[in-house]
């Protein structure tokens, strides 16, 4: 097996402290919110590992920071609606941030992964 870069174990570690909030949250929100947050996450641990393995993993540049935003949504959503306290949402947003930083000077920011043509048009 390859030797993990920094970027993995950093997000392994987020992982298993967000799967340990989302197993707290309200059982009405478990078929909702909780597996959105589950799959983004656990999508974004197979993108990252997938990484690992490839020399080309400029081509997941835009797949992973749609992941990274995506998950920064689900948390605020969490925050208000009050499954997550202010100091939690800091800490996740800010974790997510440095994997985001870690992600880019990984990659070294070449956004290689095409965007349809009519997501790269202004609006």
């Amino acid at each position: 097996m390859k030797t993990r870069p920094p970027i993995y174990t950093r997000y392994y570690d987020l992982l298993g402290w967000l799967l340990d909030r989302t197993a707290k949250f309200p059982k009405n929100m478990r078929f909702g919110l909780v597996q959105k947050i589950e799959r983004i996450a656990l999508d974004l641990l197979e993108l990252i590992v997938e990484a690992v393995y490839r020399r080309d993993r400029a081509t997941l540049y835009v797949r992973v920071n749609l992941e990274l935003e995506k998950l920064r949504v689900f948390l605020r959503l969490s925050h208000d609606r009050s499954l997550l306290s202010a100091d939690q949402l800091r800490y996740a947003v800010g974790e997510i941030d440095e994997i985001g930083r870690m992600w880019h000077r990984w990659t070294g920011g070449q956004k290689t992964d095409t965007l349809n043509e009519a997501d790269r048009k202004p609006v």
